[in-house]
């Protein structure tokens, strides 16, 4: 029985350090780095009370001892790695002209130069563009509503090039960030988010690119993009068909495990 005691002894230490660093880094603590304060204090918390029950125990203490320093090392460890240590991604973006750069040409003198598709993305941006300006709350009207006149509403073709829908600066909330994300329409129909201009963030582990309605301050209504791909350099992400982005205008760079916000964009129309 007593041969028992020396794993029962690890496994104890083990599951008291999982279960309280998931309770007060995940549950309790407000933002990233209170997350981690937190954490070591628990660390701390159970080496005091481990060190307490096994005093005069021999190699219990010993076994206990141990199963502390190698679980402090590995979350050193796993710290560094997915906290501190930079990774770069370089990917070919996608660029679009801006939406109310195609606008402007639409209305100048001697013709716009665009293609009726082209015309069409402007227009549709514009009218958004004009709908989320509002300052009364009004409901907008449909894209599919019926005509006036009683015709059936057109299709809105495809753009004949990348149009830039939307835009902001990545702003800092968390951690340290810069860049500028933009949506943009390619000529298929197809929408990617990309993350430019120096594009960088201070590291985290496990970090989602998430599209949250509203302000971001509320990232429970999200369209999840998929794990950031690198802590700096451009890259891009498709967001999925049917996505209102006057809705989902919010970019949130979300630390899964403590739960908090790393860095936000604000997509305005282009």
């Amino acid at each position: 029985m007593s041969a028992l005691r020396l794993p029962a002894a690890s496994l104890a230490v083990i599951a008291a350090l999982v279960v309280g660093v998931w309770f007060w880094s995940g549950v309790v603590a407000p933002g990233y780095w209170s997350s981690i304060v937190l954490g070591t204090v628990w660390f701390v918390v159970v080496s005091a009370v481990a060190g307490k029950l096994t005093k005069g125990r021999g190699s219990l203490r010993v076994a206990t001892r141990g199963t502390l320093i190698a679980c402090s090392l590995l979350a050193i460890g796993g710290f560094y790695w997915t906290s501190i240590r930079e990774t770069t991604v370089d990917e070919d973006i996608v660029v679009g002209v801006a939406a109310s750069d195609l606008a402007d040409r639409s209305t100048g003198s001697g013709g716009s130069g665009l293609s009726p598709a082209e015309q069409a993305a402007a227009d549709e941006v514009a009218a958004e563009e004009a709908s989320v300006s509002r300052e009364d709350g009004a409901a907008d009207v449909p894209r599919d509503a019926p005509r006036s006149d009683g015709a059936a509403p057109a299709a809105t073709p495809t753009p004949a090039q990348p149009v830039q829908e939307r835009a902001g600066r990545v702003e800092t909330r968390g951690h340290s960030a810069r860049g500028r994300a933009a949506v943009v329409r390619l000529p298929d129909g197809e929408r990617v988010l990309t993350l430019s201009d120096r594009f960088r963030i201070d590291p985290g582990p496990k970090v989602r690119v998430y599209l949250v309605a509203g302000d971001g301050s509320d990232v429970s209504d999200h369209v999840d993009l998929g794990g950031l791909k690198g802590s700096k350099g451009d890259q891009q992400y498709r967001i999925p068909g049917g996505v209102d982005l006057a809705r989902y205008r919010t970019v949130v760079f979300w630390c899964v495990p403590f739960t908090s916000t790393l860095a936000v964009a604000s997509l305005r129309p282009s």
